[in-house]
């Protein structure tokens, strides 16, 4: 890289000095490195009180689904001590991928709760030929309709369930 900027500079005299183009680099190298921080890559179960969300003790377990054709369906599973959470969602990959619909299942402190899913913000990467990966913000509803936890997973590879 270094060579073809410094040839690229020799064809334009006066353009950029040696010193110039190490500087450049090192403010894009710097740039990268903020930008590669300011990635989600922190699992977060958490419950909604008010305004304050308070961070459970669950930590992410597995994540299982299936893609088939233009859509994905996935369970992200989430466990600590004697409360488990199962979160199911499912997306349209037609250009723009779209969050469709959800479901949760959970059991904290000994009490269940179920409800739907909603989708604040919603990662996917993966080719027709690549393992599909989803992540994102997803917000759990209680049967009321009422926010009761939410759920920020930075991109996870599903892994495909036996005999699906």
């Amino acid at each position: 890289m270094w060579s073809r900027m410094k040839a690229w500079c020799t064809l334009k005299p006066g353009f950029c000095s040696e010193r110039q183009i190490k500087t450049m680099i090192g403010r894009l190298l710097l740039l990268c490195v903020i930008i590669a921080g300011c990635v989600n890559t922190e699992y977060r179960f958490e419950r909604v009180d008010g305004e304050q969300p308070v961070a459970l003790g669950l930590k992410f377990d597995s994540m299982y689904g299936v893609r088939d054709g233009e859509s994905v369906r996935a369970e992200a599973r989430f466990t600590g001590g004697h409360d488990s959470a199962k979160v199911n969602i499912a997306l349209n990959l037609g250009p723009p991928v779209q969050f469709t619909s959800g479901t949760y299942v959970a059991i904290i402190g000994g009490r269940s709760t179920e409800g739907t899913v909603a989708c604040e913000s919603l990662t996917f990467l993966g080719g027709q030929a690549s393992v599909p990966s989803v992540g994102g913000v997803f917000v759990l509803k209680d049967d009321g309709g009422r926010t009761a936890y939410r759920v920020t997973m930075p991109p996870t590879p599903i892994k495909r369930r036996l005999g699906s």
